[in-house]
């Protein structure tokens, strides 16, 4: 009878490389999000994008200063 060992650790080791995977992407998608908010406040200062792409995008209220936010974001 042939011994299923070697067959087990590469099932084991495949798996383990996708939960290792998964992790990795889920904790590099916040990082993400920030450089996408510093990127979208550093068109606007450049006027490549204006005020209501600014709001839609940053999904900020309208009364607030979008001036402020920006530099909130760009400060952390």
């Amino acid at each position: 009878m042939r011994s299923n060992f070697r067959p087990n650790i590469r099932l084991a080791t495949n798996i383990l490389l996708v939960i290792g995977t998964f992790a990795i992407a889920l904790e590099i998608a916040p990082i993400a999000e920030v450089y996408q908010e510093k990127k979208i406040c550093i068109k606007y200062f450049k006027h490549q994008i204006d005020l209501d792409k600014l709001i839609k995008r940053l999904k900020i209220v309208k009364q607030i200063n979008p001036s402020s936010v920006c530099d909130s974001i760009l400060k952390s």
